[in-house]
């Protein structure tokens, strides 16, 4: 028996939303780093009691200010200190899971280190025995890029300076999603969006210092590229010319509108997920800035 063709589109279409929510509810980290500068622990050691306590204290019901927590446990050099900040446009439910994937993932990755950090698209968690609260952190980092190339490549590049001064000052005062600014710059035959976010226990000066270190890295890792990512502790930036993130009050310009081709209505017809996946298979990184 054959199939009608538009129950046959259906049929195709649902299976790949679904096997496309599967991939994005699944995905993995981005990064992380097991640091030996403040030393090991031991299976039986206080730092380990202190840190798997403050570790399985995170619920779904801690209060958070946009998406920030920090906590503590124990005292001296045995206290355990962990931060996890989620991106500004991530809803409490994808927040929290990103959190505890994130928390598991690096007590298995870094069993023994006092201090790590992990970062997912949706969200950053560290933990270590130092003070970390409000203390600007740049190292470790890394980078991604966008394997494609623009072609005018000097009005591109005013375009992303003009567009990361701007968040950075947006983001640096703060807004309702805390130090996290999301924006767009058009171009002939392109627009550019862009992502700039600080922990919000910076200071406004401090933040922009962070942010200034991120962005200046552009030339040295995404010269000519059509995206960019770099990722510190503190702060982190994204661009690309489709757009990654979702809307909010913090967006600074509207997404241009798109002329309503087939291709358009029935990519419309899909899952957000979907989208998603296709965005993140053109901005596939370098496997050399991975890990």
């Amino acid at each position: 028996m054959t199939m009608d063709l538009p129950w046959l589109f259906l049929f195709s279409s649902l299976t790949t939303a679904f096997f496309v929510t599967v991939t994005v509810a699944q995905q993995e980290p981005l990064n992380h780093f097991c640091s030996d500068n403040s030393g090991n622990f031991t299976r039986n050691s206080t730092y380990k009691t202190n840190r798997d306590r403050l570790l399985s204290s995170f619920t779904l019901n801690t209060s958070n200010e946009n998406g920030f927590y920090n906590f503590s446990s124990g005292q001296g050099s045995n206290i355990a200190n962990a931060l996890a900040l989620c991106r500004g446009d991530v809803n409490s439910s994808d927040c929290f899971t990103c959190i505890n994937n994130a928390n598991d993932e690096l007590r298995n990755r870094c069993p023994y280190q006092r201090e790590a950090i992990i970062w997912y698209d949706y969200c950053m968690f560290r933990y270590t025995n130092r003070t970390i609260l409000g203390v600007a952190e740049t190292s470790p980092r890394f980078y991604m890029w966008n394997l494609n190339n623009v072609t005018n490549v000097d009005a591109f590049n005013q375009a992303v300076s003009s567009l990361m001064d701007n968040l950075t000052n947006i983001a640096s005062t703060g807004t309702s999603l805390g130090k996290f600014a999301t924006g767009s710059a058009r171009i002939p035959f392109l627009t550019i969006y862009a992502l700039v976010q600080c922990t919000p226990d910076l200071e406004d000066t401090v933040c922009k210092s962070c942010m200034s270190q991120a962005i200046g890295e552009i030339p040295n890792y995404c010269d000519r590229k059509q995206g960019c990512r770099v990722y510190m502790p503190s702060c982190n930036f994204r661009f690309e010319i489709e757009r990654f993130y979702n809307l909010t009050a913090a967006d600074t310009a509207a997404t241009p509108s798109s002329p309503k081709t087939t291709v358009i209505h029935l990519e419309l017809q899909l899952s957000y997920p979907f989208r998603l996946l296709l965005l993140l298979y053109s901005s596939f990184p370098s496997a050399s800035s991975l890990f």
